[in-house]
């Protein structure tokens, strides 16, 4: 059952009491299902971030590690890991093709 219409000449002080005690409780609700969500969102967001974190840095020892690899011999001048299996006959000159293209898409703006 509906309760009747209030106006502003015929509600009561209680009436009106009721009213905002209504708003109140509607608000509170209202916002602590907005704060459930963002707290969701946050640590959705959070969780995202995390993982990003973990494969860019596994990525960075990837190419660290290919980089190791692939290092200028100095007496020769050549990549020492592409120059390896058939050295003397078959020789790659430093920077080899591998760390020009590591080098190509350095976004980092550091130089190796």
């Amino acid at each position: 059952m509906t309760q009747p219409r209030h106006t502003a000449d015929s509600i009561t002080s209680d009436a009106l009491d009721a009213l905002y005690e209504q708003l109140d409780t509607a608000q509170q609700t209202e916002l602590a299902r907005q704060l459930a969500t963002c707290d969701k969102a946050f640590a959705s967001a959070t969780l995202r971030a995390a993982r990003a974190e973990a494969r860019a840095y596994k990525a960075e020892a990837a190419l660290n590690a290919v980089r190791q690899l692939h290092v200028r011999n100095e007496h020769t001048g050549t990549c020492e890991e592409c120059s390896r299996r058939d050295y003397p006959d078959y020789s790659v000159p430093a920077p080899c093709p591998t760390i020009r293209a590591l080098d190509a898409h350095n976004t980092s703006g550091e130089s190796r």
